[in-house]
C-alpha cells in the first residue's frame, strides 16, 4: 500500500465517520441518541455500551471501532441511524464511507485514495449503464448516493464476483478508461489501467483482465420478467386526507430486490400528480432498459375504486396520456399486505393460481339479499380451492357497502385476483367481457387480457373510451412474493 499502510487507511475512514456522525443532530442530542444506540444494539446483535459523561468523540471512536470487528457492523451503524433520519445529508456522507471500507478490505494492497482525484471528477458519464455493464447486470440501479465515478468504484468494490468473472470494480475501472480515453484525458485512462494491472496478480485476474481488454463485453439478451414500479398510497392514521406515498423500483430479473424511493406526505388531491412525477423518475433511470415494465398500486380501502390506470402523464403537455396507454395496471390491498394473519390462504391461493391457471376458476359474487350472504360467500371461497378469482356484484367504495364486504371476503379466505366494474357490476357488456376474459383458457395471464380491454377502450379515443366497458374495468392482482421492501423501524 506504499507509504499509507493498511493499518493508517483504516484509522483514517473510521475518523472520517466519526467526523461525520458528529455532525448528524441524532448523535448530538440524549434522547435522539438513546434511540439510535438502541437501535444498532439490535442491528448488531450486541449491546452498544450508553454514553457515559459529556465527552462524545471518545464515544463515538469506541461505537464506530466495535462496528468494523463484525461482518457488516459498519452497515449496521448507518442503517440503524437512517431509521431514524431517514434520507439525511449526514445519513448520505456515511453510505460511501462504509463502501470505502469493503474496497480498502476487498484491494488490501492497495491504496484507493490514487485513484480518488480521476475518479471523482467523472460525473457526466453514465454511470448507471456502466455499473451495470461492468456488473454483468446484476446492479441495476446506483443509490442516491453514488453520484460519480469514485463513490461507483467504491460501491461495487463490496459487490461479490462470481467464479470465473473479473471483479465488478475492475471492470468498472476499465470502461471508465475507455470513457477518458473518448474524453482525450490519456494520462488519467492509463493511471487506472495501470492500478488494475497491478492488482490483477495478487487477486489472480490476470487472463480475466486481458480477455475483458480485448473483447467486447456482450450485451445481454432482453429479459422477459418484467420490471415493476410499485406505488404505495397509506392514510394518515391522524390528519384525515392524507396519505403516505412510498415507491419501490424493481429491475432485477434475477429475483426480487425492490429498491425503496423517498416517502412523501401529501394531501389526497396531490396524489395524481405524484405519481406522474415518480413514473417519469422512473422512467429517466430506466432509459436504457429492455423489460416491460408494470405499474402496480398498493391501495387502503377508500381509494381501492380509484381509476388509477386512467390518471394523467405529461399533464402539463396539450395532449396528456393516460397511464394505462403504455403500462399494464393492477392494484394491490394495503390491508392485506398488512394483516399478517390473512398470509398463509393468501400464498395457498396464489400457489393454485399461479402453478395450475387451467385448473383453477373464477366466482361470481351475487347481489347480496341479507347480510349473512357475506359470510356464506367467505365460506364459499375458503371451502372451494380452485376459486382464486373473486367477481364482484358490487365495486368497493369508500362506505362499508357490498363491494367493500365482497373484497373483505376475497381477502379473508386468500382470493388474489378480483375485477369489477368501477361504476356498475350488473352492466351486461362488464359480464360479456368478464367471460371473454375469464373463458376456458384458465386464469393465467388475466392481466394481459385487461390490458387487452382498455386497449379497445384507447383506441376510441378520448371522446369515446368513456362509453367502453375497457374503461372501467378494475382488477386487483396480487402476488404474495412480491411484497414491498419492510421499510425499517420508524
Amino acid at each position: 500500500m506504499g507509504e499509507r499502510s493498511l493499518k493508517r487507511v483504516r484509522n483514517e475512514l473510521v475518523v472520517s465517520i466519526v467526523d461525520t456522525l458528529q455532525r448528524s443532530g441524532t448523535v448530538g442530542q440524549a434522547a435522539s441518541r438513546e434511540i439510535w444506540r438502541d437501535m444498532l444494539s439490535g442491528e448488531l446483535g450486541a449491546q452498544v455500551e450508553p454514553l457515559t459523561g459529556d465527552r462524545l468523540r471518545p464515544w463515538l471512536l469506541m461505537v464506530v471501532r466495535e462496528c468494523t470487528a463484525v461482518g457488516d457492523g459498519l452497515a449496521c451503524l448507518v442503517r440503524s441511524l437512517e431509521y431514524v433520519e431517514q434520507e439525511s445529508r449526514v445519513v448520505a456522507e456515511l453510505w460511501p464511507l462504509v463502501d470505502e471500507w469493503e474496497a480498502v478490505d476487498f484491494f488490501s494492497e492497495a491504496d484507493l485514495r490514487s485513484l480518488q482525484p480521476v475518479l471523482q471528477s467523472i460525473g457526466s458519464a453514465d454511470l448507471p449503464a456502466m455499473a451495470r455493464r461492468a456488473s454483468r447486470s446484476r446492479v441495476q440501479e446506483l443509490p442516491a448516493w453514488c453520484r460519480t465515478a469514485w463513490q461507483v468504484f467504491l460501491r461495487l468494490a463490496g459487490e461479490n464476483t462470481p467464479h470465473g468473472e473479473l471483479p465488478p470494480s475492475m471492470a468498472f475501472l476499465s470502461l471508465t478508461a475507455e470513457w477518458l480515453l473518448e474524453d482525450g484525458r490519456a494520462d488519467a485512462a492509463e493511471r487506472l489501467r495501470r492500478f488494475n494491472r497491478e492488482q490483477a496478480g495478487p487477486l489472480g485476474v490476470d487472463t480475466l483482465l486481458a480477455d475483458w481488454q480485448h473483447s467486447e463485453f456482450p450485451q445481454p439478451e432482453p429479459s422477459l420478467v418484467p420490471a415493476y414500479l410499485l406505488i404505495q398510497f397509506e392514510p394518515d392514521r391522524v390528519e384525515a386526507d392524507r396519505y403516505y406515498v412510498s415507491h419501490w423500483r424493481q429491475s432485477d430479473s434475477e429475483g426480487w430486490h425492490p429498491v425503496r424511493g423517498e416517502t412523501v406526505h401529501l394531501r389526497r388531491e396531490a396524489l395524481p400528480g405524484v405519481v406522474e412525477r415518480l413514473v417519469e423518475e422512473t422512467e429517466s433511470r430506466w432509459a436504457d432498459l429492455r423489460q416491460p415494465v408494470i405499474l402496480e398500486f398498493v391501495l387502503p380501502w377508500e381509494l381501492l375504486n380509484e381509476p388509477v390506470e386512467w390518471w394523467w402523464k405529461e399533464s402539463d403537455s396539450p395532449a396528456p396520456t393516460p397511464l394505462a396507454l403504455d403500462y399494464p395496471v393492477v392494484v394491490r390491498s394495503l390491508e392485506r399486505l398488512q394483516r399478517a394473519a390473512w398470509h398463509r390462504p393468501w400464498h395457498t391461493k396464489w400457489r393454485q393460481l399461479s402453478e395450475r391457471p387451467a385448473d383453477s376458476h373464477p366466482h361470481w359474487s351475487r347481489p347480496a339479499q341479507d347480510g349473512a350472504y357475506f359470510f356464506h360467500l367467505e365460506r364459499e371461497l375458503k371451502e372451494d380451492r380452485h376459486a382464486v378469482c373473486l367477481v364482484l356484484s358490487e365495486p368497493p367504495g369508500e362506505d362499508s357497502g357490498a363491494g367493500r364486504r365482497e373484497v373483505l371476503a376475497g381477502l379473508r379466505a386468500g382470493v388474489p385476483a378480483m375485477i369489477w366494474h368501477r361504476r356498475d357490476c350488473s352492466d351486461p357488456s362488464f359480464h360479456d367481457a368478464v367471460g371473454e376474459i375469464l373463458q376456458d383458457r384458465g386464469l393465467g395471464g388475466l392481466e394481459d387480457r385487461v390490458r387487452e380491454w382498455r386497449k379497445e377502450a384507447l383506441a376510441l379515443g378520448p371522446d369515446g373510451w368513456d362509453q367502453h366497458v375497457g374503461r372501467h374495468l378494475a382488477i386487483l392482482l396480487d402476488d404474495p412474493d412480491r411484497k414491498p421492501s419492510p421499510p425499517g423501524p420508524v
